[in-house]
């Protein structure tokens, strides 16, 4: 499995418990049908550690090449090339290979 972490800070003015919501609630709707996506997480800061993001985005896909594919996905890209960055300030990325205990 590939887990891809996405970590997000928004832009004052999206930086907001409204603003959050409507984050959350836009990758929501843009992924939930995505081929080859196995499991999708969001959240924002649960407690001070995290406070620096605003939101934190887990996509799960069962391969290098079911991850490749959903990158290359115009609702992909609708969310993480357009949508995102234009509230944004800083988006951080990285995949993981994972195996559950």
């Amino acid at each position: 499995m590939i887990d891809r972490y996405c970590f997000v800070r928004l832009a004052g003015e999206h930086a907001t418990p409204a603003g959050r919501a409507t984050a959350l609630a836009t990758v929501r709707a843009g992924l939930r049908d995505l081929a080859g996506l196995v499991r999708l997480g969001t959240g924002t800061p649960a407690d001070d550690s995290a406070a620096r993001w605003d939101l934190s985005i887990v996509a799960r896909f069962s391969s290098p090449a079911a991850l490749a594919a959903a990158t290359a996905d115009p609702a992909w890209t609708a969310v993480f090339d357009d949508w995102l960055p234009a509230r944004a300030v800083v988006i951080k990325t990285w995949n993981f290979a994972v195996v559950d205990a």
